[in-house]
């Protein structure tokens, strides 16, 4: 299930370009984010996934609702 538009926007406007963020919790099963690790908002797409360059060199989607994060 895809969030509306409106829930899109209001993602944009809680983590725009450039928003710091630290990883607290990732429900990825293959190949998580460690807690603790912090990155760079790089955009956040049309279905709000939260799209991040991490610090370790990494680069990896968000999901809120699958995922916790924190700004910092």
């Amino acid at each position: 299930m895809f969030p509306d538009e409106k829930t899109v926007e209001r993602i944009r406007a809680d983590f725009p370009i450039g928003s710091r963020i630290m990883m607290v919790y990732s429900a990825d099963p293959f190949a998580p984010i460690e807690c603790g690790t912090e990155g760079t908002v790089s955009s956040v797409d049309d279905i709000g996934t939260i799209h991040v360059n991490w610090d370790n060199g990494r680069s990896l989607g968000v999901i809120l609702g699958e995922d916790v994060i924190e700004k910092i």
